[in-house]
């Protein structure tokens, strides 16, 4: 069966688009054109082809929709090149067909899966709650910007200028990470009340291919020993995934430059948020980070952006009120927090001390000792430079600490190679015996070491607190 599903000609095509998107020296519209008419060629090669775990009645399926599938890959990049003529109404007019076309196909869900209701984000700067002060008055700083302060709103992957978007974040590194790794930030939790059926309901662009194709997988299987019904509704879920996609994917790029007044990424997805914002079916949109950074990968983290639709008297959107509680306000300096390490640092140095100390005191060749050494002073100095504030680039230093991680990691999965390289080239040279049993201590303190300020795609490992007090504002 693993053999069957492995070379389900669709499979294959849909796990080539993994969302991976940036445009190059291409503009948006370009690019989208070229993608869109290569993901419908690819879908339509890929039902002539085999695929035995789907079986016909999928294929059949699928191929009902490929004239609807064309059309919306068709229509994508016309809207994109309205836009670049500067026609604003047509490509609202036009974006809005298409969106409302799509709402047979779109997921939809309530906010709170998978993470039960909880939602993170921080601000820069310090909010935290003092004696005497009202906390509501407090938490709405870190809540949606308020209508009077509408000047103060940018334009975002999800907003224009001017409107106002409450983003929330399923961790709080995720939400760091969008807010650009301040220094120095607030922080508090959201819980999102969905204990009814009237819950804030998000259109999903969250989903990867790997994680849909394994969970059809599982699904399938289930099913044909079940309930042919059932088999039929994963039927659809997969139909539904593969038409959303050229939308999802236009919402989805890799922003090229941040640092320019207008980003053209940003056209798509600020086009279908205004839709939302005039769509009563819908509060807002689940999706994944699109930062261009191997650590958001790892992290599994969402991101969901609700716009505001309806200002209360205060300034606030009625319905996100009501139906968000915000916890009390946290705070954190990075550079303190990263204090932390200070005696796992010494310790460190020990043994960068002992292990050239070591060095100098036998015949044999070392070359595993400069690599152990190497990797402890870079850690060293990163940390270092963390503790000081002494960097301008946070994404940099923070994925240059994952590397250093991947680097450690496969110098200790490599212990043996390296005894036996260090054996070899001392023979060669010296023709004397080597203490293997101390070179494998070696290995072992620092990979004891390394584990415990290395951290796999969570390099920051911060101390937040946790907070209560949650309030309806």
């Amino acid at each position: 069966m693993c053999g069957m599903i492995k070379d389900d000609r669709i499979y294959q095509v849909l796990l080539k688009y993994n969302f991976d998107l940036f445009r190059g020296d291409k503009n948006i519209t370009e690019y989208m054109r070229e993608h869109c008419n290569q993901f419908y060629c690819d879908i339509c090669d890929a039902v002539k082809g085999d695929n035995p775990f789907l079986g016909e009645d999928f294929v059949n399926l699928l191929k009902d929709e490929l004239g609807e599938l064309q059309d919306i890959c068709l229509i994508i990049p016309e809207i994109l090149e309205l836009n670049d003529r500067g026609l604003i109404k047509a490509t609202y007019e036009k974006g809005f067909q298409l969106f409302e076309r799509m709402k047979p196909y779109f997921y939809t869900r309530y906010s709170w899966r998978e993470n039960g209701g909880f939602y993170y984000r921080i601000r820069q700067g310090d909010f935290r709650i003092k004696a005497g002060e009202d906390s509501k008055e407090k938490k709405m700083q870190l809540f949606h910007i308020k209508k009077t302060l509408r000047n103060r709103v940018g334009a975002y992957r999800y907003s224009v200028a001017g409107s106002p978007c409450l983003y929330l974040a399923s961790d709080r590194e995720l939400a760091w990470f969008e807010c650009g790794m301040p220094k120095q930030f607030s922080y508090c939790q959201m819980l999102i009340d969905e204990d009814n059926d009237n819950g804030l309901v998000l259109v999903d662009f969250s989903f990867r291919p790997v994680d849909v194709l394994s969970s059809i997988t599982c699904w399938l299987l289930n099913a044909r020993r079940q309930d042919k019904k059932d088999v039929d509704l994963i039927y659809k879920f997969l139909l539904r995934y593969i038409m959303v996609y050229p939308i999802a994917a236009a919402c989805s790029f890799k922003v090229k430059d941040r640092n320019t007044k207008f980003v053209e990424e940003y056209v798509f997805p600020q086009l279908f948020m205004q839709w939302i914002r005039e769509n009563d079916e819908f509060d807002g949109v689940r999706y994944k980070s699109s930062l261009n950074t191997n650590l958001v990968d790892g992290m599994g983290a969402i991101n969901i952006a609700l716009p505001v639709k309806e200002y209360r008297a205060d300034g606030l959107d009625r319905r996100l009120a009501e139906k968000i509680t915000v916890s009390d306000i946290g705070y954190l300096d990075v550079n303190c927090d990263f204090q932390k390490y200070n005696d796992i640092l010494e310790k460190i140095k020990d043994y960068i001390n002992g292990i050239q100390m070591f060095m100098n005191q036998v015949p044999f060749y070392g070359d595993y000792m400069i690599e152990l050494t190497d990797v402890c002073k870079c850690v060293i100095k990163t940390y270092n430079a963390l503790m000081e504030g002494n960097y301008p680039n946070s994404e940099l230093i923070f994925s240059y600490l994952d590397l250093l991680y991947d680097h450690a990691s496969l110098l200790y999965a490599n212990c043996d190679f390296k005894i036996q390289e260090c054996i070899n080239k001392t023979e060669a040279r010296h023709r004397q015996a080597i203490d293997e049993e101390k070179i494998k201590e070696q290995f072992e303190e620092f990979h004891q070491l390394m584990n415990q300020i290395l951290h796999k795609h969570a390099v920051f490992d911060f101390r937040f607190e946790n907070l209560g007090n949650y309030e309806n504002l």
